[in-house]
């Protein structure tokens, strides 16, 4: 992503539509929204036109889909993501199982997975990105049969700041929307679950809060005793508190 600060969605609609991928002519408003048509969807060229000038500004992932297979880009590329497209994008059939994923795998380390309840109370409580409902975050972990989840771009980006995936632009909705990109997040997640499955992040947790207050000698001590145990494979090893200087 570039630096600076993020451009707005009705920001990198207009741009798609002045400066088109693979076409030297702009797309006008009308001629989109029959595109959107001819290709199974139903977007007004009004709609299209509130988009494109910021008088909306929180379209559905059905809509994001739709405009991005019409303008032949990832739907990523609506969040600061990925522009070309690659093959058949398919955000809302992977939705559910990359939400799941975050809510299996992230979360603080002496703990279990937030709860719908906890991620809908921060979300909702910090209001950057409106409200979300527990009951809706459970519809859309599990969607109703043969129904395909629908969430809206600030539920995308409420959610993505909820489970840390951001950067110094804001949150990385792109991995909702770029199966590329959440393969090689889900391929970090495996080694950071792995790490924690071995005790690996609360040993290094706690080590960081008490840190502060320790000797030369014991921070010392702490990292042979971190590399004995990743040698031996035996979390079993890793004390805490760590005596103190002398103490038997």
């Amino acid at each position: 992503m570039a630096d600076g600060p993020p451009q707005s969605f009705a920001a990198i609609l207009d741009d798609l539509c002045l400066s088109p991928v693979g076409r030297g002519q702009r797309y006008t408003n009308t001629e989109l929204a029959q595109i959107v048509s001819s290709l199974g969807g139903d977007i007004t060229d009004g709609y299209i036109s509130h988009l494109r000038n910021g008088h909306r500004d929180n379209p559905t992932l059905q809509t994001i889909e739709h405009l991005a297979a019409a303008l032949q880009v990832c739907p990523a590329v609506f969040v600061g993501g990925r522009r070309e497209r690659l093959g058949d994008e398919q955000p809302r059939q992977s939705f559910p199982a990359k939400l799941r994923r975050l809510f299996h795998a992230v979360h603080p380390p002496g703990r279990g997975p937030y709860t719908p309840e906890e991620a809908a109370k921060t979300i909702s409580g910090e209001g950057k990105y409106g409200s979300i409902s527990s009951s809706y975050i459970r519809e859309l972990l599990s969607p109703p049969h043969g129904s395909l989840p629908n969430p809206r771009l600030k539920h995308l980006l409420g959610l993505a700041s909820h489970f840390g995936l951001a950067d110094d632009n804001g949150p990385q909705a792109a991995y909702f929307l770029d199966d590329d990109l959440a393969a090689r997040i889900d391929t970090e997640l495996d080694d950071y679950l792995a790490l924690r499955n071995a005790g690996v992040i609360e040993f290094v947790t706690r080590m960081a809060e008490q840190a502060p207050q320790w000797t030369p000698q014991m921070r010392r001590q702490a990292v042979d005793a971190f590399m004995q145990a990743i040698e031996s494979g035996d979390s079993t090893t890793w004390a805490f508190p760590l005596k103190k200087d002398g103490a038997q």
